[in-house]
């Protein structure tokens, strides 16, 4: 059924576009000899009124042919070009203002019937990231950005995506006290999602089971609507690979307990590996009560008697004991560890402690162990440093990672490690064989929270269509202005006919009205991306229009001619870029 939702749903753009052009051209008395949804050969249609209509087999676009396209020839009454300038400006921009009347007449109707987004509330936020520097915290609602308000979450990444660069911009968020509040975020350039961002993730829930029971508690710890506390346990939990006790609710609404052990990911086509990964446990910033309990450079070992491997582990600790009472921890600079017991135990809460403090991984990287791994059976302790890997220095993780993956590549599986164990003062040479490590895995996974954003009043759910239906416009000009500027990476947010299709599907899986909002959005950027005045698109043609009217003559026919073989060559690069770019994440 999504399948054919999505084949629908792109055709019925097409349609819409092309429908545009049919009537504005009929408006003004230009014959239209082919309609056609598809480009290539005529698969099936029919002929009325000297039109053919037809389906064809390329499914790249669609077209409407018209009566005298050529300039050189003699126009007849019927033709285009015996239109006037003005004519044929409507004519052209026909399929643009259909694209543009359908998202503004369409999101108001679902408004009205109810939008559902992904809840505007923020699930993690990256340490010392804008987020974090601001003072926005894990659970912490959305309710503004830079004045406009948010509905979904796609809205708080588009208009900071959007923003001035390094501009502090103004966001109101509620807190779970429900007090609300105005932080100033400066956003920095994301690598990974090609604009700038603020470190920030939406909200999730743990959900159990292929039937979707809601998560409770693990291992005692409460959890539901606490996203902080889902991800310390979680993460926890991958990495010991160990017994968890859940109480969830089922789909029924009743309350339910459960044990679950864990299974291990097939590995057949897994990698060697050494099985050890750096722990982040070096404090970097602190702020508020934790700046007089952990010092700036120190290397956490223990909290409340918890070994540390990371924040998930002292999130832990802290929830466990209601504060912190007691660390160990090496200073920075010093061999020497130091333990300490608080005169006074600081009650505070994890979230306390993960909004004023980060961790980062020890400049002399200190190593945790998987179990099961080929560094576990080598003996190496969590904590140990790595210093040369067969006689090649080793100084940070990327390093490591390097020479593993040149060593396995050359055939290399036995390797030789100089190592200092924690707690020793000389290097140990260390013997190990690397081995496929075996990954943990419930049957747990994480749902994004969904909310609808419905209006029982006509005229709120007009306002609120109108006011997306712009934004919308407003967000694709800003994207394609950021994109020529270099602001925005080309290659990580453009996308062609099957990334499209892909996420119109995805659109259709989730129901009729989501796959309608998607429409909307897709119908927007098709007539921004018409409007532009590219040679051999409707923008380039509404241009020498437009210059007609203004001028009162028509543009001379050599620079029509050669406008049209430079926009031809430039489509077609466009076309075959975006078609690139989508294969390469198909295949990545």
């Amino acid at each position: 059924m999504a399948l054919l939702l999505t084949i629908l749903g792109i055709g019925l753009l097409l349609l819409l576009h092309e429908a545009g052009h049919y009537f504005a051209a009929r408006a003004v008395g230009i014959k239209v000899h082919v309609f056609s949804l598809g480009f290539g050969p005529r698969i099936v249609g029919w002929r009325r009124n000297g039109c053919d209509f037809r389906l064809a087999w390329i499914p790249l676009g669609g077209y409407v042919r018209v009566a005298g396209e050529n300039p050189n020839e003699q126009p007849q009454p019927g033709d285009l070009f015996y239109a006037s300038a003005p004519q044929r400006l409507l004519f052209y921009s026909g399929g643009i203002i259909i694209n543009f009347l359908f998202a503004f007449l369409m999101v108001p109707l679902l408004f009205f019937a109810g939008v559902p987004f992904e809840a505007p509330a923020i699930g993690s936020v990256s340490g010392g990231g804008a987020a974090w520097e601001a003072g926005i915290r894990p659970g912490d609602r959305v309710l503004e950005v830079d004045g406009r308000a948010i509905h979904g979450f796609r809205h708080v990444h588009s208009a900071i995506a959007l923003a001035p660069q390094e501009s502090a911009i103004p966001v109101t968020v509620q807190g779970a006290d429900g007090e609300s509040r105005q932080v100033f975020v400066t956003p920095s350039y994301d690598e990974d999602q090609g604009f700038q961002g603020i470190g920030i993730r939406p909200l999730t829930e743990a959900m159990f089971g292929e039937n979707g029971g809601r998560i409770l508690s693990i291992d005692g710890v409460p959890i539901v609507s606490d996203p902080l506390m889902t991800q310390v346990m979680l993460a926890r939990a991958l990495q010991d690979g160990t017994t968890l006790a859940l109480t969830y609710e089922g789909e029924d609404g009743e309350v339910k307990t459960d044990t679950l052990t864990p299974d291990t990911l097939p590995i057949d086509n897994a990698p060697l590996q050494l099985g050890v990964a750096p722990l982040t446990r070096q404090v970097v910033k602190t702020r508020g009560a934790l700046t007089e309990v952990f010092p700036i450079g120190a290397e956490l070992l223990e909290v409340n008697g918890v070994p540390l491997r990371g924040l998930a582990d002292l999130l832990f600790a802290v929830q466990m004991e209601g504060g912190i009472q007691a660390l160990r921890y090496q200073a920075e600079d010093s061999e020497t560890i130091t333990s300490e017991t608080l005169a006074a135990p600081l009650r505070i809460s994890p979230h306390d402690v993960a909004a004023g403090l980060v961790l980062e991984a020890h400049s002399e990287v200190r190593y945790g162990v998987s179990k099961g791994s080929a560094a576990a059976d080598a003996g190496l302790l969590p904590g140990f440093r790595l210093l040369r890997l067969d006689d090649q220095p080793v100084r940070s993780f990327e390093e490591l990672r390097n020479v593993v993956q040149q060593l396995v590549a050359e055939g290399h599986t036995e390797l030789t490690l100089a190592v200092l164990q924690p707690g020793a003062t000389e290097l140990e040479d260390v013997r190990l064989t690397m081995k496929q490590t075996p990954i943990p895995r419930y049957d747990v996974w994480q749902k994004v929270l969904v909310e609808e954003v419905q209006t029982a009043s006509p005229i709120e759910a007009t306002r609120l269509g109108f006011v997306e239906a712009r934004n919308m416009i407003g967000e694709v000009f800003t994207f394609l202005k950021r994109m020529i500027t270099g602001e925005i990476a080309a290659e990580k947010n453009l996308g062609g006919i099957i990334t499209i299709g892909t996420a119109t599907h995805s659109f259709a899986n989730q129901g009729l009205i989501p796959l309608l909002f998607f429409l909307c959005l897709i119908s927007v950027n098709l007539g921004v991306l018409n409007l532009l005045p590219i040679p051999a698109l409707d923008g380039g043609h509404m241009l020498f229009a437009i210059i007609e009217i203004i001028g009162r003559r028509p543009v001379s026919l050599v620079v029509q001619n050669a406008f049209q073989v430079v926009g031809v060559f430039v489509v077609l690069f466009l076309l075959v870029f975006v078609t690139f770019l989508d294969i390469q994440r198909l295949i990545a």
